[in-house]
This record gives C-alpha cells, structure tokens and sequence, in this order.
C-alpha cells in the first residue's frame, strides 16, 4: 500500500521519515534535543513562541533572572536554535523555525503527563511502501 495524500500529516508527510536515518542524523537529531535539555531554556523557548521576544520580557515570563535570560538567548543564537536581530530597544528573539515550536510542545505535553498515563498514539502500525519497498 503506497501513503495516499490523505494519510499524510505531520509525522508522515516527509515518506523518507519511515526509514532509518543515518548515524549522522541521529547524531546531530540529539545535539538538537540536547541544546533545549534544560527547563529554564525550556521556559524560555516558550515565551518566545508567545511574542515575548527580547530578552527582558522572556525573563519576566518564564520565571528566571534577566541575566541568566540574555546569557542564555545570546548562547541558543549562536547554537542556531533561535534568530537574534537588533530592534529599536536592543535585541530580539524569535524561534529559527518551526521544528523547535513542535519539540517544545510535545515535550511540554510529556511535561504535563503522568508517566503512568496512557499517551496518545500519534501514528497506527501499518505497512507502507516507500521507495518501492515496505517499511513499517
């Protein structure tokens, strides 16, 4: 059975998704996860997909020193996790893309869960043909 248009979502629209990685992009999926692994960075990913774009109004939400909020920002720039560019009351923040709005948000949602609760099941097991064999 091929993935007919209808089947694709988030989790299925890239068909190549359905295949094994190779070592590099698993290692560098890691680093990614890696360079939010903290819950005050977390929170302030957070404020950031909210509109609270310098490093002051960031600080404010999530909770953390102003300090601590700058060092950090400037650090996610450098990384890449998040664009940095001078506005009118000096700089601002904004999530690179898309990708980190989603990873913060299901892990927020595993944030929220107990670990004894049943979590949603995002994909059913199904047998697919992807490049011209079956993955699944």
């Amino acid at each position: 059975m091929a993935i007919e248009d209808w089947d694709l979502n988030l989790f299925t629209s890239d068909p190549t998704m359905l295949e094994r990685a190779s070592d590099e992009e698993y290692e560098r999926a890691a680093a990614a996860l890696e360079r939010i692994a903290d819950s005050r960075r977390l929170r302030l990913l957070h404020a950031l997909t909210l509109g609270e774009d310098t490093a002051q109004r960031a600080a404010v939400w999530a909770g953390v020193e102003q300090s601590y909020a700058e060092r950090e920002l400037a650090a996610l720039a450098l990384s890449g996790v998040v664009e940095r560019r001078d506005g009118a009351g000096g700089p601002v923040y904004q999530p690179r893309d898309g990708h980190l709005i989603v990873e913060l948000h299901v892990a927020l949602a595993h944030g929220r869960e107990g670990i004894a609760e049943r979590h949603p099941r995002l994909l059913r097991r199904r047998r697919v043909t992807v490049r011209g064999r079956r993955a699944g």
